[in-house]
């Protein structure tokens, strides 16, 4: 079972690795990138900030969506972590399993803006045109969908927002 699906830009880190995981209770969690799939040396860094008592793996879209659609995904406790909308819909769209969409850390990363416009949907969510057509038709899923940072923070109801 996918315990919560999280878009975050920067992927694992504390809040995610330690807080997130402990709170979600979860044995794997699961990045799904197309580029780090393929870059051995992110995936290395990644893994470091991972307890040692979760099991970490990274592979692309396409390769999640297999690993996910096993039925031996369900017996366990996983937390799928994306860069981006455009991978949680893909991903969302084929999987029937996710307890939660959650989004925390998105659009603040200067590298990721290239100019573009971009409204505030929460306090750590920044999302341009592109993003705001994804996040609508996420929010359309039958998952709960919401923007919450850490999990002691407070939670905003996307589907309320944008559906």
């Amino acid at each position: 079972m996918i315990e919560m699906l999280r878009v975050d830009e920067r992927l694992i880190h504390g809040q995610v690795a330690v807080v997130w995981s402990k709170t979600l209770n979860i044995t794997h969690i699961i990045v799904v990138n197309d580029s780090v799939a393929q870059n051995e040396m992110q995936q290395t860094s990644l893994k470091l900030a991972v307890p040692d008592n979760i099991k970490f793996i990274a592979r692309s879209v396409h390769d999640s969506i297999k690993i996910l659609s096993n039925p031996k995904a369900k017996q366990l406790k996983m937390m799928v972590v994306v860069r981006n909308f455009q991978d949680a819909l893909a991903i969302a769209e084929k999987i029937n399993n996710i307890k939660v969409i959650n989004v925390g850390n998105y659009g603040l990363l200067p590298v990721n803006k290239h100019g573009k416009s971009q409204k505030e949907v929460d306090q750590t969510v920044l999302a341009d045109e592109d993003d705001l057509k994804v996040i609508k038709e996420i929010s359309k899923l039958e998952f709960p969908f919401e923007s919450q940072l850490t999990p002691d923070s407070p939670k905003k109801n996307l589907k309320k927002i944008y559906r």
